[in-house]
């Protein structure tokens, strides 16, 4: 795990909420946010466990849940739903430290976003960042991989947000995707969507992704600097890396986005023989299979709860042989069938919000 400040816990998570840690850094500006909008944050900081202290300095870290939990607040606060648009626009490359800095630097858009890949870790544990070139069409998303939480909708809305001023920042002010991506249905007002992203926006998506023409990633970065790129790329390599467990938890995200799921290609995209990896794994008491079925359990539930996609289309997305072991698999976690838990999970989504105002939303397994 990174080297970090001060760390900042709300009462009640659970220990595998608060091994996922979150760098504060662009997140400071989200009680600023709410007072702007006209609304008092500390309610929305209370029932997320967190004190507004806690954004204080850039580099505290606060758990990957409650950032869930802020921005879901948020939106119910204020009453917006597009919150979470809303909050990432308000974050730059600066706002991400060591990590913006090194993707600042980068030669080139395709290096800059392999930057974002490969470091991504020194300010978030909780999600992923990815990049697919498929022919002339490239992707840039993200994919939360820990188990539950609630916003998550929230949270790919603002990191779309987030993504899209990245690329504005390396490629002009100008610059347009051709299609966004959106694993989660509808709103009832998407003109706020149009408006950011300035482009055909597609909900209810397999994934939560940026779509453009892959020759924007060979133009070059203005004002790159590459003898400060390596001085950085030494610094972030001197930090403290991310674990096994988590390097394994972010490499199954991405490889089920393109529906692949075998020991084989994650040992060879984490430079381990398989045997090694299963040592190791057993070494820490688990297996592969384990920890695969957990990653996708989670990708299903966000589908399920977020979208309205079919079985099938969901079966398909995480790699499953069809709709059959899908079910079995996800019965065996949940304890119910994927159709059963998708209802009962749109009815806690549906219920009524708490004392403070503040419900529960994208419910968690």
């Amino acid at each position: 795990m990174p080297t970090v400040g001060a760390l900042h816990s709300p009462a009640g998570l659970c220990a595998e909420e608060e091994l996922w840690r979150q760098r504060v850094g662009a997140m400071r500006a989200v009680p600023r946010l709410m007072r702007e909008l006209g609304a008092d944050p500390r309610p929305v900081l209370a029932a997320a466990g967190l004190n507004e202290s806690a954004f204080d300095l850039d580099e505290n870290t606060i758990p990957y849940a409650a950032v869930g939990r802020l921005l879901y607040g948020g939106a119910q606060l204020t009453g917006l739903d597009h919150f979470g648009l809303l909050v990432g626009q308000a974050w730059e490359l600066r706002s991400l430290g060591l990590l913006g800095q090194l993707v600042r630097h980068a030669a080139t858009v395709r290096d800059a976003l392999r930057c974002a890949v490969v470091y991504h870790h020194l300010n978030s544990q909780g999600g992923v960042v990815f990049v697919r070139e498929r022919g002339v069409v490239a992707e840039f998303g993200y994919a939360i991989y820990p188990r539950g939480g609630v916003g998550t909708r929230q949270i790919y809305d603002a990191v779309l947000a987030t993504l899209v001023n990245f690329m504005r920042e390396l490629c002009g002010a100008g610059w347009v995707p051709s299609e966004v991506l959106l694993a989660h249905a509808a709103p009832a007002d998407a003109s706020p969507y149009r408006r950011l992203f300035r482009c055909p926006v597609r909900f209810n998506a397999e994934l939560n992704a940026l779509r453009f023409p892959g020759d924007w990633l060979d133009r070059p970065v203005p004002g790159a600097d590459p003898a400060l790129l390596r001085s950085l790329e030494a610094q972030a390599n001197a930090l403290a890396q991310p674990d096994l467990l988590e390097r394994l938890r972010r490499s199954l995200r991405v490889l089920l986005l393109n529906r692949v799921a075998s020991g084989d290609a994650v040992a060879e995209m984490l430079t381990l023989h398989r045997r090694t990896l299963n040592r190791r794994l057993e070494a820490l008491g688990t297996t592969f299979r384990d920890v695969l079925e957990d990653v996708r359990f989670e990708a299903a539930c966000q589908l399920l709860a977020l979208t309205e996609l079919s079985l099938d289309d969901i079966a398909d997305a995480l790699g499953y042989a069809g709709v059959s072991p899908f079910t079995r698999a996800f019965r065996r976690r949940a304890g119910a069938p994927p159709g059963q838990w998708r209802r009962e999970a749109n009815q806690r989504s549906a219920a009524p919000a708490g004392p403070n105002g503040l419900g529960r939303a994208d419910p968690a397994p």
